[in-house]
């Protein structure tokens, strides 16, 4: 039940005539382009079906120097293509060499924490049981990336909505696959809204095809995004839903929340239904 919108990886190794695209297997949102001029080479991020991440870059330089310094954090702010750094030789016409490694994840970092919020639950008109609530043993314990997330057990094709407005920063619908196995962590497919405090809702395990919504829309709570699926890590058909902000482009802080409710506002508890 982890969501992919976790950790993604990429590590590559060039020399100075080096162009190239990543385009490493698990990473679906961002990319790092190396781009050649004279003994100079620029690293730009390049986001794919999001307008939000957080990017964290590391180097091996050997007789080089970057511009701004790395290792180095920074978050997209909106952009979807961006200069990360420049490097350049130290000792003219000496063989030198580079080597990178980046994580990324959706999102951006928070100075402070945001003030609490009410949620609307994420479906009309319908109950559904809690499979896993907030510090969960299966995968949202204490001190995980998922440790205050809610799965609902929700059968294929039922109509997911904005659990608060926001704009959509991110999504994927063209996975067909999931299951038990740690292999299918990478493949959910999902929507990820960023609200006005800069703190980001996902809601992951969509059903293939399904998404409702578009890149860059603004919707209200209660607009449907798509449909729930059994896609990525997953034992059963359910929705996974998580409200974060980044930390670095390894770690997310995900937010305790309550809900609006039948009986008020409550947090959600694992085996109860809403």
């Amino acid at each position: 039940m982890k969501t992919i919108l976790g950790l993604l990886l990429v590590s590559v190794f060039f020399s100075l005539s080096a162009f190239a695209a990543d385009t490493g297997p698990n990473n679906y949102h961002v990319q790092i382009v190396a781009k050649k001029n004279g003994a100079t080479v620029s690293l730009y991020a390049h986001l794919i079906d999001c307008t939000e991440a957080t990017i964290t870059l590391t180097m091996n330089l050997e007789d080089m120097t970057a511009v701004p310094p790395v290792p180095l954090t920074v978050d997209s702010l909106g952009k979807q293509d961006f200069l990360l750094t420049t490097i350049h030789p130290t000792v003219p016409k000496k063989a030198h060499k580079y080597s990178y490694q980046y994580h990324s994840q959706i999102g951006r970092r928070l100075p402070l924490a945001p003030f609490p919020v009410t949620y609307a639950l994420p479906y009309v008109d319908q109950e559904f049981t809690v499979l896993q609530g907030p510090l969960g043993k299966f995968s949202h314990n204490e001190g995980s990336s998922n440790e205050n997330a809610i799965d609902w057990d929700m059968p294929i094709g039922t109509t997911v909505c904005a659990a608060r407005g926001g704009i959509v920063v991110a999504l994927r619908q063209d996975s067909d696959v999931g299951g038990k196995d740690e292999k299918y962590v990478h493949d959910a497919n999902h929507v990820v809204i960023k609200h006005d405090d800069n703190t980001f809702a996902e809601y992951s395990h969509l059903k293939k095809s399904s998404v409702l919504v578009t890149l860059g829309q603004k919707v209200k709570v209660h607009e449907p995004l798509g449909e729930s699926g059994n896609t990525g890590l997953s034992s059963s058909p359910h929705l996974h839903f998580a409200v974060y902000y980044t930390i670095d482009g390894l770690t997310k802080k995900t937010i305790p929340i309550q809900f609006a409710t039948k009986t008020g506002n409550v947090t959600l508890k694992a085996g109860d239904r809403y």
